[in-house]
């Protein structure tokens, strides 16, 4: 079985290398984010397909149905898409592939074209190799790798296998404005080849999410189920193969559902990032569906933790392109000088923040990602701050025409025309997938949380007992640090006027003037998630054990370290200083610091009690 994994794993790798490889070398200003997605995507797929077979091989297991499951159901997908690929050989004027060609009339050079047909064909080959392991694997074993017992499990992945196929057969992307030369069409006005390869797509995918509920697994009595090692440890009878079957019911949902997301990905970023381009309704199905086949791939803590750390990566993605394009898309002037709010570059340190402990919680041990996770649970709240400014910006461009143009620009002073011609820039849209994708990252590792405390393994507990499970008679209660609860307390009250101080400054401004304060909106809002975040983690803390209070501790640091990089990354108004907030949010700095510090403390106090206890200390 590791010969014919090897193989497929080899196929499914020179697939993702010459797509990303067309990706790169495409002529024609396709843009620099249409690139990198047409980089990223295939390496997404090429890692779902060698994940459960590499997992295998660390646990010092043989290889079995779980591990060929997955590069089966990745190459599937080659079929459709050889049919789809191959437009762009006959007749790439009817492709419409705004990832890959330049314009609707230009075509995409042979060498480019056969690499992709290429690829495609090593798809359908790995599929075809991991498919020959898993049929000899059942006839060694008498019984069926496709199935499982738990038949309501099947639900989530077909239910989401459904919405993609809806989305497959829609137009993938919309044209907003003509020139472009792209004509987008549902799978019935899309000629052949490629027309029948996006429905052969779309019936593969729903008929790979189907395949492990084909049948219950029906293993000998006392023979191990079909999977192999990749079950339990080769665990006999009906139990042990009902579990192999869940093994690879996961393994083929994860790369059929990343296969799916990474098959849109680049068309989707064409359709945000590209001129005259829109993102269609089928788009946004094909993504969604193909997560909801993704799901949460296991049960375990740890791998909730990951799946909100690419949550977080995504958010992080999102904030970065959210500050660096255009937020609304018109005119502030009859000249036609194009609108810079600047509103959206507190999204950049926001990024870097919750990007780092994303990195981490997605790439470390099991122990790293334990104590990295709660820092997920507060850091998402910068995005929420850093975005409050922008999405004001972008509410008030979607008013419409005569929208005065110092509100949208504050460059342009008091005297700016008002300003025609006003939509949703890609910044915009960006700014408010960045908001969704941070509440989603919320979601996810706070549900980590919960399950951390009931099923993963190590801790300081004895060994098998899951790290964080509270043990029945409450020995695991953690009185508050009487060093680190004064610290936490101050904190908690600073960071109100360290927020909050802006907001009060303006309707003091506006009462003195004789005047009504104007509602901040989206601002007030953030300021309102940032006062929380460094609240909640600041009197959490001193409750939590040493690490997470550190995790605590840090992602309220990154708080205000995302609230006064505003006094370098935005220009003061005039005749603004630095006022009695940005002081108070100072102060708070350094008070967390400090009790970070106590953390820090704490834990080393522990290592060196644990050294001194150990049996070779």
């Amino acid at each position: 079985m590791a010969r014919i994994w090897w193989v497929a794993v080899a196929l499914v790798a020179l697939a993702a290398l010459l797509r990303l490889t067309v990706a790169l070398l495409a002529p024609g200003p396709i843009g620099a984010p249409v690139r990198a997605a047409g980089v990223l995507a295939p390496l997404v797929g090429l890692v779902a397909a060698v994940a459960p077979g590499l997992a295998t091989r660390r646990g010092g297991r043989p290889l079995g149905a779980a591990s060929l499951s997955a590069p089966a159901a990745l190459g599937a997908l080659g079929a459709g898409g050889l049919l789809v690929d191959l437009a762009l050989l006959v007749g790439p004027e009817s492709a419409a592939r705004p990832e890959v060609l330049a314009s609707g009339t230009s075509g995409l050079p042979l060498a480019l074209a056969a690499a992709l047909v290429a690829a495609d064909a090593a798809l359908l080959g790995a599929a075809t190799v991991a498919t020959t392991g898993l049929v000899a694997l059942v006839r060694r074993a008498g019984g069926s790798v496709f199935g499982t017992q738990r038949g309501a499990s099947l639900v989530r992945p077909v239910a989401g296998a459904l919405l993609a196929a809806a989305g497959l057969v829609a137009a993938p992307f919309s044209v907003a404005s003509p020139g472009t030369g792209f004509g987008p069409h549902a799978v019935l006005d899309t000629p052949a080849p490629a027309g029948a390869g996006v429905a052969l797509l779309a019936v593969t995918v729903v008929v790979v999410a189907l395949l492990p509920g084909a049948r219950a697994v029906t293993a000998p009595a006392g023979a191990g189920g079909p999977g192999g090692a990749d079950g339990p440890g080769g665990a006999d009878g009906p139990g042990g193969a009902d579990e192999t079957g869940m093994r690879v019911r996961r393994a083929v949902h994860t790369a059929l559902g990343a296969g799916v997301v990474a098959g849109i990905a680049p068309v989707l970023a064409a359709s945000i990032a590209r001129e005259g381009l829109a993102v269609s309704p089928g788009a946004v199905l094909t993504v969604a569906g193909g997560l909801l086949v993704i799901g949460v791939p296991a049960r375990t803590a740890v791998l909730r933790s990951r799946a909100a750390g690419v949550a977080a990566l995504l958010t992080a993605a999102a904030s970065l392109f959210g500050a660096l394009l255009p937020t609304l898309s018109g005119t502030s002037d009859a000249a036609g000088s194009p609108l810079e709010t600047g509103t959206g570059v507190l999204l950049l340190p926001a990024a870097v923040v919750l990007a780092v402990p994303a990195l981490l919680v997605v790439v470390g041990t099991p122990r790293v990602v334990v104590r990295a996770r709660p820092t997920l649970s507060v850091a998402w709240l910068t995005v929420p701050f850093a975005a409050g400014p922008a999405l004001d910006v972008v509410l008030a461009g979607v008013d419409g025409a005569g929208t005065p143009a110092s509100v949208l620009d504050p460059g342009l002073g008091p005297s700016g025309a008002d300003a025609a011609q006003v939509g949703v820039g890609t910044g915009g849209w960006a700014v408010v997938a960045a908001l969704v994708l941070a509440v989603l990252t919320a979601v996810l590792a706070v549900g980590a949380g919960f399950a951390e405390r009931r099923d993963v393994a190590g801790g300081w507990a004895p060994a098998g007992t899951p790290l964080g499970a509270r043990p029945a008679d409450g020995t695991d209660t953690v009185e508050p640090d009487p060093a680190m609860l004064p610290l936490a307390a101050v904190a908690a009250v600073l960071a109100v006027p360290g927020f909050g101080g802006p907001l009060a400054r303006d309707a003091l401004a506006a009462g003195a003037a004789g005047g009504a304060w104007q509602n901040p909106g989206a601002a007030a809002w953030g300021s309102l998630a940032g006062v929380v975040g460094v609240a909640v983690a600041a009197l959490l803390a001193p409750r939590a054990r040493p690490a997470r209070a550190l995790a605590l501790l840090g992602a309220a640091g990154a708080l205000l370290v995302v609230r006064l990089s505003a006094l370098v990354l935005t220009p003061p108004r005039p005749g603004e200083s630095v006022g009695v907030g940005t002081w108070a949010a100072v102060a708070c700095l350094v008070v967390t610091l400090a009790a970070a510090g106590v953390a820090i403390m704490r834990i080393r106090e522990a290592s060196r009690a644990a050294r001194g206890a150990s049996p070779d200390g």
